[in-house]
């Protein structure tokens, strides 16, 4: 299978409705790659996997019927406009890394690059802020555009969008994140706002066009907030909601948290309360305490000796495959080979390696801390240079 197949049948798996990451991760970890799955659902094989066995009916005849027409995703995409990520590209944010279930596709439009600028910070908050804090939101959010840095928000009413419309207003670049398709991309009355963070920015999720916004999919959404930001930023959350949820999941993540505090019996600010109260995160007393706090978060660089810019620091060598290998001990080599030829489980790397459990789970180790492997749920991707065999 070519690389170029096994992505095709990455996408087609991905974009099956009931296939989510923990199914994903696992059908693909036991099969040894996406394509592997569709050939077994083609054939009416998945029951000799576990992970297909606890698939409903209707999930494995809807992996059938990718199988049948594994370019049907790609199809949809290019009708939609919609430009797609999968961890098998380089492209595949590295944030994601934090994640126990990385999404194994995130879907897109407008600019890619803005997944990749070197600073992005994630501001949230209630769906139903007040006057203060929705103008709080825009004057924070008119500072990161200064410090030059890409607003992350979730495109909802409220904070969410202040955020996002005081980033444009101010020609600043923003990230918006749904819990939906792209042919629903956030509010219907937020159709003009998703205009202009397209022209600049771009709007992305894990869920392809044609998917319809849940109960469900909001919260998970959330995960990715704050997966896709150095720092997050909540403005105004009660106990229960979107915004504390995103913030425990920075505090997982090992995300710096800043919250605006309130006042005690406030209903609108009790969550941010109860975030400076029993977690690490930071408080917010001024704009100028915040631009210090966040000069923490990145290198300071260095100076160009000609033109007197910030001169970025210099790139990393590139590898082949061979010398890759070459810099390799038996055990990291073995399952470099089989994890650089299909995506696989642990199970299968030891299966197909031969090595000892522990060793391989080393080797898994030592591979990832080169940024070598990349673990989607429980299955290992080849990156860096093992993503480009001969």
């Amino acid at each position: 299978m070519t690389a170029g197949g096994e992505r095709a049948a990455w996408l087609a798996l991905a974009g099956v409705d009931g296939v989510g990451p923990g199914h994903f991760s696992a059908l693909v970890g036991q099969a040894g790659g996406a394509a592997s799955v569709l050939e077994l659902a083609g054939r009416d094989g998945l029951g000799e996997l576990p992970a297909g066995r606890r698939l409903p009916r209707g999930v494995r005849a809807a992996i059938a019927s990718a199988a049948r027409d594994p370019g049907r995703a790609q199809a949809e995409l290019d009708r939609s406009r919609v430009w797609a990520i999968t961890a098998l590209d380089a492209a595949y944010p590295p944030g994601f890394g934090a994640l126990a279930d990385p999404p194994p596709v995130l879907y897109g439009q407008g600019d890619p690059t803005t997944l990749r600028q070197p600073r992005r910070v994630s501001v949230v908050g209630t769906r139903r802020p007040s006057v203060l804090g929705r103008a709080l939101a825009g004057a924070i959010a008119r500072q990161l555009v200064e410090l030059q840095v890409v607003v992350v928000s979730g495109l909802a009413f409220g904070i969410d969008g202040a955020a996002h419309a005081a980033t444009i207003a101010a020609g600043g670049v923003t990230l918006g994140v749904i819990g939906s398709g792209h042919q629903r991309p956030g509010p219907r009355a937020h159709a003009a706002l998703v205009h202009d963070i397209l022209a600049r920015g771009a709007v992305v999720g894990e869920l392809p066009p044609h998917a319809r916004p849940t109960r469900g999919t909001f919260p998970r959404r959330n995960r990715l907030l704050s997966a896709l930001a150095q720092a997050v930023i909540v403005v105004e959350a009660p106990t229960r909601s979107g915004a504390v949820n995103t913030a425990h999941h920075a505090l997982e993540q090992g995300r710096t948290l800043f919250v605006v505090p309130g006042r005690p019996g406030d209903r609108l600010t009790a969550g941010c309360l109860r975030l400076l109260r029993e977690s690490e995160a930071r408080p917010i007393v001024g704009l100028d305490e915040l631009v210090a706090d966040l000069a923490d978060l990145w290198p300071v660089a260095t100076a160009d000796p000609v033109g007197g810019r910030d001169a970025p620091p210099a790139a990393a060598p590139t590898l082949s495959w061979a010398q890759a290998l070459a810099l390799l001990g038996p055990a990291e080599r073995a399952v470099a080979r089989v994890v650089g030829a299909s995506p696989a489980g642990l199970d299968r790397v030891i299966a197909s390696t031969g090595l000892a459990p522990a060793t391989a789970a080393s080797a898994t180790t030592v591979l990832q801390l080169r940024g070598w492997l990349t673990l989607v749920g429980a299955t290992y991707v080849a990156a860096g240079p093992l993503a480009r065999p001969p």
